[in-house]
């Protein structure tokens, strides 16, 4: 724990007595609030997590949350109401002059709640430093990954098995979320998508009545929490028969996502593997119809910062998990997607999902 605080200050302002996280109420949760205070569960609404350069994590929370409060590895000052909660934040953080908080995660309302509770000190953003420390994973961080992307593998191979033509996306959807915690996952990492026929265009389609029928594309992109940590992956399925134009898609998508992954390496600039994939999928007829980048961080967040883009700088480096998911989308007919998460590594990357990406056709 003292290493994980002395790895964020290090890429924080110099001069910084504390950062300060305090979490809104559901859905208003700051990821970065059990980043700092390694805790697994607990929703911890209106609570903050406060660390110290010297190496303290302090999680000031109400009764309901003490159990897992004392599940993490911080420090724990109770309170049972606002009251209590003012008088111990105050009586904590007076000595502070200068705070960090999280302006990427923070509401409005709880920045002038620390403002409030800290008179003396000023308030900094720190998202910038936070967001550069998440990115590189530790082991346990990297281990709680593997794990989510296990579970979300083993599911998106059984996929096939589990469609059959008149299923609508809700039920497709809700089978692999099943799935997905029956093998041990605590909940899913973001709203299943599960597409068929033109909504397969769609890339952040949500599942709807819409129901599977031959000729279709059948395009799911899914992923799971362990221990708060997520996987994210992609796989696309043809329904009966594959015309010709979808399977010249998928292997298209296919080959650029080969390309992008020949070019992962640390040290690799971002940019350039999205440039990878995309080389490929604009020498082909479907110059153009990537819509979105090439991958981004993955990690307590679904999008945990960082993205390889043509418009963005971004220095890959040992320890870094990343989406890599190349997709080319007709609008009105369908859309391919192939999406795997990677660990970066000095000569190039360690696979984390391992679903197969053969093509196949259910019939």
């Amino acid at each position: 724990m003292n290493e994980r605080i002395r790895w964020i200050f290090s890429n924080c302002q110099d001069g910084l007595d504390a950062i300060v996280i305090m979490n809104a109420e559901e859905p208003l949760l700051d990821v970065a609030f059990p980043y700092i205070t390694c805790t697994k569960a607990g929703l911890f609404e209106g609570c903050l997590g406060v660390i110290t350069p010297d190496g303290r994590s302090t999680i000031i929370t109400s009764a309901l949350e003490e159990t897992s409060a004392r599940g993490g590895k911080s420090e724990v000052l109770i309170y049972r109401t606002r009251k209590e909660r003012d008088e111990l934040a105050s009586g904590f953080m007076k000595k502070f002059r200068t705070v960090g908080v999280n302006g990427q995660g923070i509401t409005h309302a709880n920045y002038l709640e620390i403002d409030r509770l800290t008179p003396n000190a000023e308030l900094l953003d720190v998202s910038k430093g936070l967001e550069t420390s998440r990115l590189i994973k530790d082991r346990d961080e990297i281990d709680r990954i593997r794990r989510a992307c296990g579970i979300a593998s083993r599911v998106a191979d059984d996929i096939p098995g589990l469609l059959r033509k008149g299923m609508t996306e809700y039920e497709a959807a809700a089978e692999i979320d099943y799935r997905m915690m029956k093998l041990g996952a605590s909940g899913t990492a973001f709203g299943t998508n599960a597409s068929f026929g033109a909504s397969s265009a769609e890339p952040h389609h949500g599942a709807e009545d819409i129901v599977l029928k031959e000729g279709h594309v059948a395009l799911f992109d899914f992923g799971c929490k362990v221990d708060g940590y997520c996987s994210d992956i992609t796989r696309t399925f043809f329904v009966n028969e594959v015309k010709d134009w979808q399977e010249h898609m998928y292997q298209v998508v296919l080959e650029a996502q080969g390309a992008a992954l020949a070019t992962i390496k640390a040290g690799a600039n971002g940019k350039d593997v999205d440039a990878a994939a995309r080389k490929v999928i604009d020498a082909s007829e479907f110059k153009g119809l990537m819509v979105h980048s090439t991958g981004h961080g993955l990690g307590l967040s679904v999008h945990d910062g960082g993205r390889m883009a043509l418009d963005h700088d971004f220095l890959l480096k040992e320890g870094m998990v990343l989406t890599v998911e190349p997709g080319v989308y007709i609008a009105g007919r369908g859309g391919v997607r192939i999406e795997d998460d990677v660990l970066i590594t000095k000569d190039g990357y360690e696979m984390l999902t391992d679903a197969s990406k053969e093509m196949k056709v259910i019939t």
